[in-house]
């Protein structure tokens, strides 16, 4: 990857690329200066240039990451409920619990999230679950991966149709799809078994074609 911008490399570090933590980023993002990324197994090559801009016109996807071993968990809301305070009531219990999640996706009356593996094995995950249950229906799916798509926002209808498109062929249900607020970023949960064939495919589309 010759160039990415600021968001794209953010996003890329938090969802596995693990070459630069994002907080290292914070002093070039707030003075706007250009980062280069070399890699030190191999120093004559120009490497990867981050900066504030780039042109993305020629760019349907710029990189393919994934997290593994998360698990996904679904909330629904009971009748003690109303629409209005179920979001708020769930986000109090993570806070609580200092419980903080990868990937959201919401409605008025249900919730999809992710947990990493380090905070699946915090032990106050078993109390977070409980509080939840106590004003909410709540399925845990474990062994799931997040596969992330850093793509163009101009083109993501195109990006999305593809990638299903993809899963399609392979048999792969998407059990979670979510757009990040940078609007760079677009995440899709599947089970574990999946995750390395779909990288592969999704690679040979958008790289190798």
């Amino acid at each position: 990857v010759d160039f990415v911008t600021y968001e794209e490399a953010a996003e890329l570090a938090f969802f596995g690329a693990e070459v630069l933590h994002p907080i290292s980023m914070m002093p070039a993002i707030k003075s706007k200066i250009p980062v280069r990324v070399k890699n030190s197994y191999n120093p004559a090559a120009t490497g990867t240039v981050i900066s504030e801009k780039r042109d993305k016109s020629d760019t349907l996807v710029t990189a393919i990451t994934s997290k593994n071993n998360i698990q996904l968990v679904d909330i629904y809301s009971s009748r003690m409920l109303g629409q209005y305070g179920f979001l708020a009531k769930v986000f109090t219990i993570f806070s609580s619990c200092q419980i903080s999640v990868d990937v959201v996706a919401s409605s008025d009356v249900s919730l999809s999230l992710t947990l990493d593996n380090k905070q699946s094995q915090k032990g106050n995950v078993d109390e977070l679950l409980k509080q939840l249950r106590e004003v909410a229906e709540v399925i845990v799916l474990k062994d799931r991966a997040i596969v992330s798509l850093i793509s163009n926002l101009d083109r993501a209808s195109e990006v999305m149709a593809i990638a299903f498109h993809v899963m399609q062929e392979l048999g792969i249900t998407v059990e979670m799809l979510s757009q990040g607020a940078s609007k760079v970023n677009i995440s899709l949960v599947v089970q574990m078994k999946d995750r390395e064939r779909l990288i592969q495919a999704l690679h040979a589309r958008f790289f190798e074609t």
